[in-house]
């Protein structure tokens, strides 16, 4: 799926962290996958050209590729209709809770 990024305005696509296999080894289920995406963790893929100018922030607090944490109410899951493995989670600037890294 293809987004049109002058389209996102305040927006942003994120990729959800979803486990495909679980830490056994063990093969998660499509519908079991599609619960996991309330763990309100993703990878920021693309924002819009206006994302968070309204709070003075001359340079966007995220880049494509981190890490954050969003509001789960704020947000709306999408499915890829090309791939029904993939979902997308499109939220306000502003849903943006936090940027987290795995890395000590």
């Amino acid at each position: 799926m293809k987004f049109r990024q002058e389209t996102l305005v305040h927006r942003v696509i994120l990729q959800p962290e979803i486990e495909k296999v679980s830490k056994g080894g063990i093969l998660i289920s499509r519908s079991e996958r599609t619960q996991a995406i309330n763990t309100d963790k993703g990878i920021v893929l693309m924002f819009g050209s206006q994302a968070w100018k309204d709070f003075g922030c001359s340079e966007p607090p995220v880049k494509v590729g981190d890490q954050v944490y969003y509001s789960h109410y704020g947000a709306k899951i999408l499915e890829d209709p090309e791939n029904k493995d993939n979902f997308f989670i499109i939220c306000n600037d502003e849903d943006i809770l936090v940027g987290y890294t795995t890395e000590e």
